[in-house]
């Protein structure tokens, strides 16, 4: 038993002959100052403390949004009056005296609305005649507004003239104008003492308006018309 044991420790004493051992590798952090290896610790405790509030304020953006999300306004023309609606003789000119007056609904009860831009355009038969620059203006929140954008003068038809004319020859013998308003809106909505970004949005009322000289027209009267708005984008 003691002769194996004195052939392992002259086994152990013989000289090495295979490649060499590479020295172990240095424990991580090791020769690194110790303030900059706390230094080191905080940076990565600071990042982690980072992601994880951008994260929750990802998730509540999310939230708010889903349960603050703005419903689109709603639109109405009430009444709608033609006092003048005709084309000159050489059927190029047309002139119009048109008063609208439209109802603008606010259906959210979170946000009011703010009014940076709000005009009225009028078309006759594809072809612009009257355009109107409207105050700005504040809406609270659940309520209704109404506008009464007055449409006077004679526009010039250009190429539209051909048929437009045609088309005013057939509803002049119907008694009812199809006329166009469009309410062009650049709106912020507002949440307490937040407002959001700025929208577009559009309502586009088409009317049927009797001719004030047909007087079986004028005596139906007109019909309170929905608009089509967009949603906010």
């Amino acid at each position: 038993m003691a002769s194996s044991h004195e052939h392992k420790i002259d086994h152990l004493d013989q000289a090495y002959y295979g490649p060499p051992i590479p020295p172990a590798a240095p424990a991580f952090g090791a020769g690194v100052h110790p303030a900059l290896r706390g230094t080191y610790a905080l940076l990565c405790i600071a990042f982690r403390v980072l992601t994880l509030v951008l994260i929750a304020l990802g998730v509540v953006a999310l939230v708010l949004w889903l349960v603050y999300q703005p419903s689109s306004l709603r639109a109405y023309v009430d009444s709608a009056q033609l006092t003048r609606f005709d084309l000159a003789s050489n059927g190029t000119q047309l002139r119009y005296n048109l008063t609208v007056g439209v109802s603008i609904r606010n259906p959210n009860r979170k946000q009011a609305v703010l009014y940076r831009r709000l005009e009225a355009v009028a078309l006759y038969g594809g072809e612009q005649f009257g355009y109107v620059d409207l105050p700005r203006m504040r809406q609270a929140r659940k309520s209704t507004v109404q506008i009464r954008p007055g449409f006077r003068g004679q526009a010039d038809l250009g190429a539209g003239a051909a048929p437009a004319a045609a088309l005013f020859g057939r509803e002049k013998q119907e008694g009812f104008f199809g006329i166009d308003v469009k309410l062009r809106m650049r709106v912020r909505l507002k949440v307490i003492v937040v407002n959001s970004v700025e929208y577009r949005t559009n309502a586009d009322c088409y009317i049927k308006v009797p001719d004030p000289s047909n007087a079986t027209a004028v005596a139906l009267g007109f019909t309170p018309t929905p608009c089509h708005v967009d949603d906010f984008s």
